[in-house]
């Protein structure tokens, strides 16, 4: 049951990390761009991203509430993935 819980908490890490990742490149891609619509492909990915997540408070809180229920559950702080 122990291994099972460590892969989980890996694998929820790893989404967590990603979810970061995807949130600053759709803030840089706001940032660069001059219209309110983005218009590049990673714009449109990470909207269309975003628009997975209802609430803005989900899409962006979602990645540390992930980090701290996986420290209560597991006892590491997994912030960095591929660091155990």
């Amino acid at each position: 049951m122990n291994t099972v819980i460590n892969r989980l908490a890996v694998i929820l890490s790893w989404w967590a990390f990603v979810h970061v990742v995807l949130i600053i490149i759709g803030i840089a891609d706001e940032m660069n761009s001059a219209l309110p619509i983005s218009t590049s492909e990673v714009g449109r990915f990470i909207r269309d991203y975003a628009a997975l997540y209802q609430h803005e408070m989900i899409y962006y809180g979602f990645s540390p509430a992930l980090w701290v229920v996986l420290y209560l559950v597991t006892g590491r702080l997994a912030v960095l993935p591929w660091r155990r």
